[in-house]
Order: C-alpha cells, then sequence, then structure tokens
C-alpha cells in the first residue's frame, strides 16, 4: 500500500483533534496545567504531521520542506517554551 492511501488528510485531522478533546478536557477536569502544555505538544506534531503529508502528496516539495521546517521550529519553540 502507498503512503497516499494509508495516511489521509482526514486522518491525521481527526486523530490530533480527538487528542486535543481528550487532553484538553483533561486539564480542564483535573485544574492542571500539564494537560494543557500535553494539548499544545499535540498541536505541535500535528503541524509537523500536516506538513510531511504535504510534502509526500504534493509535486511542490520547496512549499512542503519550508513547511516542515516552520512547524518542526514552532513546536521547538513550544518545547522549549514548556520546560524553560
Amino acid at each position: 500500500m502507498k503512503y497516499v492511501d494509508v495516511v489521509t488528510e482526514s486522518k491525521i485531522r481527526g486523530i490530533s483533534l480527538a487528542l486535543l478533546l481528550i487532553f484538553m478536557s483533561l486539564g480542564w477536569y483535573l485544574n492542571s496545567s500539564v494537560w494543557y502544555e500535553a494539548a499544545i505538544l499535540v498541536v505541535s506534531i500535528a503541524f509537523i504531521l500536516h506538513a510531511v503529508n504535504y510534502y509526500l502528496t504534493t509535486r511542490n516539495k520547496a512549499t512542503g520542506i519550508t513547511a516542515i521546517a516552520a512547524s518542526s521550529g514552532f513546536g521547538l519553540y513550544n518545547l522549549l517554551s514548556i520546560f524553560f
């Protein structure tokens, strides 16, 4: 099976939204910032997965590489802001 057949944009979106709902609900219910930080990391990972999917499924590789670099920078910024 090809990557395009297995991983689709809607699957990435659905899984990331479900995880976001779960982590935000836990953060609200438990009143803990740890779950909110986990939700931010879920969003960062979802951005990276969307960028990789865009790179692998389109013909415009330069835009895909730019999207991967930008989303990785966003994820790194969020990771550093959580720990420092």
